[in-house]
């Protein structure tokens, strides 16, 4: 709040900008930088900063473009552009809170049944993109292999469209994907300009790469492939892309699908990471029991999910819903929470009991 108020009085272009720029950086490649950023008015508001040197070439004019091709391309595995300041000879983009493809893989610490998970719901991401600026936009990316960031909750998206131009065919897009993917599996490399030997790509994934890799990609169309590996047998057709699909899809499925959805979901947590169940799948239950008819059913997931949270992530997300929950007309919603009041009693302070559940 200080630094808010302050920035009334004074004339530093910084302090009248909206978000924090950080004075280190977490990732530096080619004149780019990249630190942790968040609202001033909000610091829980979690945000990433990028900036570069406007003296250095193609640094700050390339990120600058890239700003303005992010502030017009909305589409849900586009990384989303927040904001942007231009001040001290720098340009600062402010976009949601990620980190780059490569720092991701690197920093991991999954299984090798979680990595293949993973990435089939990564590449399914970045293909969905690809479908998209290429039958949507009319556009080719053509600077795919190091413009993917990884948000907090485990999402794929694309930025770098500084260099997109008029779409002719998928070759060049395809390639780039084919590239990403033995990078993925066998290590980045950024001298890397031809395909390989598939190495350690999964058995599952190698045709897939084969066919996009070739030059005849120039005849593949993303619609189709992704159909394709999402058909059984497909890379993407698996339960930890099934399940977040039906996530994001919550509203159209009926009672009946939610239900069975629900009673699977509680056996099947254990093959999600960390990131992509806090902050993909705990809010998107919360989500579909505020907003849908979840009722009940969000329970069991909802207390397993609860235990990968500090006290104060804790309070902020779980405890709120369960107050909804106690106030639910559902009786059998209520005698659930009591069947497991072991789970959540210890979060609940005096003050929360008497006002907002018992009040």
């Amino acid at each position: 709040m200080a630094s808010v108020l302050s920035s009334l009085f004074t004339r530093d272009p910084k302090a009248h900008f909206a978000y924090e720029l950080p004075q280190t950086s977490f990732y530096s490649s080619k004149g780019l930088s990249m630190g942790r950023s968040f609202r001033k008015a909000e610091p829980s508001e979690k945000s990433t900063c990028f900036w570069a040197s406007l003296d250095c070439y193609g640094g700050g004019a390339v990120l600058k473009q890239q700003a303005q091709k992010l502030k017009t391309m909305r589409h849900p595995n586009v990384l989303t552009y927040l904001d942007s300041i231009e001040v001290d000879n720098a340009f600062y983009l402010i976009t949601e809170s990620c980190v780059p493809l490569s720092v991701y893989i690197s920093e991991s610490k999954w299984t090798p049944v979680q990595k293949e998970f993973v990435v089939s719901w990564g590449l399914f991401q970045l293909l969905s993109c690809l479908k998209f600026l290429h039958r949507e936009a009319k556009l080719s990316h053509d600077n795919l292999r190091r413009s993917v960031y990884v948000t907090d909750a485990g999402d794929w998206k694309l930025s770098g469209l500084e260099c997109a131009n008029a779409f002719t065919n998928a070759r060049s897009d395809l390639n780039a994907l084919a590239l990403l993917m033995w990078e993925v599996f066998n290590g980045f490399n950024d001298d890397l300009s031809k395909p390989e030997a598939p190495g350690k790509l999964p058995q599952r994934l190698r045709d897939f790469y084969k066919k996009i890799a070739m030059p005849s990609a120039a005849k593949l169309d993303t619609e189709e492939l992704l159909n394709e590996c999402r058909r059984p047998g497909g890379f993407f057709k698996n339960r930890f892309v099934d399940t977040l699909l039906f996530l994001e899809e919550f509203q159209l499925k009926d009672a009946r699908e939610k239900q069975v959805f629900f009673s699977k979901l509680k056996d099947q947590l254990d093959i999600f990471p960390d990131d992509v169940a806090k902050y993909k799948i705990l809010p998107r239950l919360i989500h579909s029991y505020e907003y849908g008819d979840a009722g009940s059913h969000i329970l069991v997931p909802l207390f397993k999910l609860g235990r990968m949270l500090d006290e104060d992530e804790y309070q902020r997300r779980i405890v709120p819903c369960l107050c909804k929950l106690f106030s639910s007309p559902d009786r059998v919603t209520r005698v659930k929470l009591l069947e497991k009041i072991d789970e959540f009693a210890a979060h609940l302070t005096p003050q929360v009991v008497n006002e907002k559940i018992y009040g």
